[in-house]
This record gives structure tokens, C-alpha cells and sequence, in this order.
């Protein structure tokens, strides 16, 4: 099931290009848009309501599942996780979704992540309403508390009031102990230590909203590596989420940001690609990390149409099916598999 996808109001249409000057940069990311292999594999499933979760397996071994009751809450919203265990000791790579949007709109780069070796969950969690770059504009700590209420439900305000109880630290720990249950060959309990998440085994990723979270999550907790599809969009002229100031807890080596060239947003995600080190409002791509943020040149529709194909499952395919940023996405994946 599809949410309808947000429609920016407050960002001008009109999309500056950005020169790509330095031509290895520019080599390495063209590179990894071309080999495409195998065909892009498909899903299925159905879904069941409350009060009881339900879950069942599609034909490429992903659980497709909602959550039970929250500490005695129903989860709201209440869309089908994702997840599917690696076959042997594995990072594991927690997905968050773009404002609007559920697990199942990224299927193929959730499949490329467990085709190369990650164990695997597409969270849903609370992300409706207007989008976290709509809401704080130039409001700098308003993205620090928006964020903090929706990892852990601290901090409730007029931006968000997410309870603990719905919080994305208390699904994805509901949604272990649930897998534990369900999957208990996937050994899903070692992302956790006394129940408290073990991020240091977790690489985080998402798609706008969900890519500046999980940016956020791990400024906060030293995480395995993060990966930012078309975000994260959390500058504003001049002005940065307050929360970016300052060292955070994952170093630069372990970020890594990919967006493509006229994004409604780019402006904006290149600003706060600068801020985290990933780049330059010039050159996001050649950085001194060694190409920590990727642009592709390749056209794939409408600025706001081009904000979502970075990842989701509209991204452009070719002749075989196969996703074209595939290559891009499991470079990026390689790049954080390791310790």
C-alpha cells in the first residue's frame, strides 16, 4: 500500500545545475551506473490487521509483517515491515523511509542489500504528515527536537509528539523480539545487547526523511555506517539543524550520501552534505573522504520525481529490469559491511 507522496511547497522549482569538475569523481560515479546484472527479483505477501501480528514470507525469504500492540498501544501508523535474515553472521541494515512512504516502496535496494550479504529490515514508523524540511524551514533546533521525538519519543512538542511506545527505538525492538519469535533461525536477538540496541553491528540508511533520522541516529550512537538517499535536507539558506554542530558519534569515513543531479532538494541536502563533511555546495562530489557523496548525472524526471528515484522503487530500470543505480547501491553498501 502506496502513501501519497508529499508535494514540497516552500522550494522553489527551479533547480540549479552544479558543475562536476573533477573528472575521477565524476569517472567513479558513471562507473557504477553501468554493468547491470541479474533481474531486479519481485515481491509478494498479504497483509493481516490487529489485534494479532500476522507475517508472511514473499518468494525471496522476506517477512512482510506488522507489529503487535506497543506497551499496549496499536502502532500508528501501522503499515507491513520488511525483513529477511542473513544465512550467516551479518551487519545488519535498519531502512527508514521518506516522508509518506512504507517498506515495501524500496523493495529492490532492501533485496540489493540482502543480496550482498546485510541482514535486513524496512522499519515503518511514524513519518505522515508534513515533512521534516516542511516543518522547520530555518528553524535550526526544531529539526534536533522533531528527530529526537521520533527516535526515542523524548521531547514531544508543536513539532512532533510521538509517544516512547512509538517511537523508532521501540519498534525496532519490537520488531526484533516479534522476529525472534517468527524467524528464530535468523539469530535476530545479537543486534541487541541486554535489550539495548547494539548500533556498532547497525548500519542505518533511508530516503529523505528517513535519511536525515537516520543521519541524526548516528551523530547520537556510533553506528556501523550510514547510507542517505537524496538527504539528508536539513539546511535552510544559511541555517543547519542545530544538532549537526559538533563531532559526532560515527565518523565521516563511515557516511556515505548518493542524490541525483536537478533534485528539488539538492540545494539543500548539498548544504547539509558540507555541514557533515561529505562535501561542497560546489563539488559534492569530489570531498577528501574519497567520494563520501555521489551525485549521478542521469536524468530521471521532474525535480520532485528525481527527489525519490535515488532509491525508491520508481527509480529507473533498463532493459532488463534491473535498477540503473543498483551498481551505486551496492558500492555504497560494500562500503560499510565491515567492521
Amino acid at each position: 500500500m502506496r502513501r501519497r507522496w508529499f508535494r514540497p511547497s516552500t522550494v522553489s522549482r527551479s533547480v540549479r545545475s552544479r558543475s562536476l569538475s573533477t573528472g575521477r569523481a565524476l569517472a567513479v560515479t558513471v562507473a557504477m551506473l553501468v554493468g547491470v546484472g541479474a533481474a531486479a527479483p519481485a515481491f509478494a505477501g498479504t497483509d493481516a490487521g490487529h489485534p494479532s501480528a500476522s507475517s508472511s514470507p514473499s518468494d525471496h525469504g522476506f517477512l512482510r509483517f506488522r507489529l503487535p500492540y506497543l506497551d499496549g498501544i496499536a502502532p500508528a501508523p501501522d503499515f507491513p515491515n520488511l525483513a529477511r535474515a542473513a544465512a550467516r553472521p551479518a551487519p545488519l541494515l535498519l531502512f527508514l523511509p521518506a516522508t509518506g512512504a512504507v517498506p515495501d516502496d524500496y523493495r529492490a535496494f532492501l533485496a540489493t542489500a540482502a543480496a550482498v550479504g546485510y541482514s535486513v529490515i524496512g522499519l515503518d514508523y511514524p513519518n505522515l504528515g508534513r515533512s521534516v524540511t516542511r516543518t522547520c524551514l530555518g528553524d535550526a533546533k526544531c529539526y534536533t527536537m522533531l528527530q529526537r521525538n521520533r527516535f526515542t519519543g523524548a521531547d514531544p512538542s508543536r513539532f512532533s509528539h510521538v509517544t516512547a511506545a512509538n517511537s523508532i527505538t521501540n519498534r525496532f525492538r519490537a520488531t526484533v523480539h516479534y522476529l525472534e519469535q517468527h524467524d528464530p533461525s535468523g539469530r535476530w536477538g545479537r543486534y541487541l545487547q541486554h535489550g539495548h540496541i547494539d548500533w556498532s553491528r547497525i548500519v542505518v540508511a533511508g530516503h529523505s526523511q528517513g535519511g536525515g533520522e537516520s543521519a541524526f541516529i548516528a551523530h547520537y550512537n556510533r553506528v556501523q555506517g550510514v547510507l542517505m538517499f537524496s538527504s539528508p535536507v536539513e539546511s535552510y539558506d544559511n541555517v543547519t539543524a542545530s544538532w549537526i554542530d559538533g563531532k559526532g558519534a560515527t565518523p565521516v569515513s563511515r557516511m556515505f550520501g548518493f542524490d541525483v543531479l536537478g533534485d528539488i532538494y539538492q540545494d539543500r541536502i548539498a548544504g547539509s552534505w558540507r555541514k557533515l563533511g561529505l562535501g561542497t555546495d560546489h563539488d559534492p562530489v569530489a570531498v577528501p573522504t574519497g567520494g563520501h557523496a555521489l551525485l549521478s548525472s542521469l536524468p530521471v524526471g521532474s525535480p520532485i520525481q528525481t527527489h525519490g528515484r535515488s532509491v525508491d522503487d520508481r527509480t529507473p530500470r533498463g532493459a532488463n529490469g534491473v535498477p540503473v543505480f543498483a551498481p551505486t547501491w551496492r558500492w555504497m553498501l560494500d562500503q560499510v559491511r565491515q567492521p
